[in-house]
């Protein structure tokens, strides 16, 4: 497979990159969707999530020679997928964030097929992010949820750790 060429990976990074900001607004928004403090906690855990990998892929950006300004647009596609999701029930949440994450492990697994060998390892950590996302949705689902957090908090270099009341 053809590797991308060096403006082909820079889109791709602010792909990666503005997909975090999506991410943070919409779990940020969706921590007013429930009642639940334990649901609430795991959201949180995941806008947690979203701000350290946002974070972690700054330098990648700036050694880039991206600007790491977050694009309104990108706002915007959170904040609207977000009200999407405020009516509906946890489970209904979770199938809807379970689809749509499906869709970002397959893009970013293409990334990374077509990525320069010497950016390999931060976009393979961004395949990892969105698997994590994934099994949280997935474990939810098949009523786990005791576990469900544990590949996202495996990443958090600071893991809540109390509820939020």
């Amino acid at each position: 497979m053809k590797k991308m060429s060096l403006d082909e990976f820079q889109d791709a990074v602010v792909e990666l990159y503005q997909g975090e900001v999506m991410g943070e607004v919409l779990f940020n928004d969706m921590l007013t969707n429930f009642d639940d403090s334990h649901q609430r906690h795991k959201i949180a855990s995941l806008l947690q999530l979203e701000t350290e990998t946002k974070a972690r892929l700054r330098p990648l950006v700036v050694g880039l020679g991206i600007h790491p300004a977050e694009l309104e647009k990108s706002r915007q596609v959170g904040h609207k997928f977000a009200e999407g999701l405020r009516d509906l029930s946890w489970v209904e949440s979770m199938e809807r964030l379970r689809d749509v994450v499906r869709q970002y492990v397959l893009r970013y697994r293409e990334i990374l097929a077509k990525a320069p060998s010497e950016y390999q390892a931060p976009v393979a950590s961004m395949v990892l992010h969105e698997q994590a996302l994934l099994r949280f949705t997935e474990l939810e689902l098949t009523g786990e949820v005791e576990r469900s957090l544990d590949d996202v908090n495996a990443q958090l270099h600071w893991p809540l750790t109390n509820l939020i009341a």
